[in-house]
């Protein structure tokens, strides 16, 4: 895992496609937070994102296969924190054929299995952006925060 300073976080963290591997996420996410005075909506906002992102490349980009690389790009711009999550997966646009409204259900037990992280990723990040790599995939999601 790549070194931070004290005042400044690395801008990028590659881990390997294993479930277990999204638990070096937490901590290099919260020290951007911590740096950047990130308000717990936020956190939690940004939380949700990379790990819905991070999860469906292992689980259905990679199909589990252990050993494949995920990079995440963390860069910062007046008033926004931008992550961007570069993976070797066959082509996969998340934001085609997504609906942008979460369904309203009356209750639990309506609630689909599955299928619902890209809408949470859409309705809770500032904006998303994909693009398709040579050899892989690039989404970009953008998170608003006070100046």
């Amino acid at each position: 895992m790549p070194r931070e300073t004290a005042s400044q976080p690395v801008p990028s963290l590659t881990i390997q496609s294993r479930l277990e591997d999204l638990a070096l996420i937490w901590p290099w996410a919260e020290s951007i937070a911590d740096g950047h005075a990130v308000p717990a909506d936020t956190r939690f906002a940004i939380h949700l994102c990379l790990e819905e992102a991070l999860s469906n490349v292992i689980r259905h980009g990679y199909c589990g296969q252990p050993g494949r690389p995920v990079t995440v790009q963390f860069a910062s711009r007046p008033g926004e924190l931008v992550f961007t999550i570069e993976d070797e997966a066959p082509a996969f646009n998340p934001l085609c054929d997504s609906p942008d409204e979460l369904p309203t259900l009356s209750s639990a037990d309506q609630i689909p299995l599955g299928g619902q992280g890209i809408r949470l990723m859409r309705k809770f990040a500032g904006s998303l952006a994909y693009q398709r790599l040579a050899s892989g995939n690039r989404l970009t999601m953008q998170f608003s925060i006070p100046r």
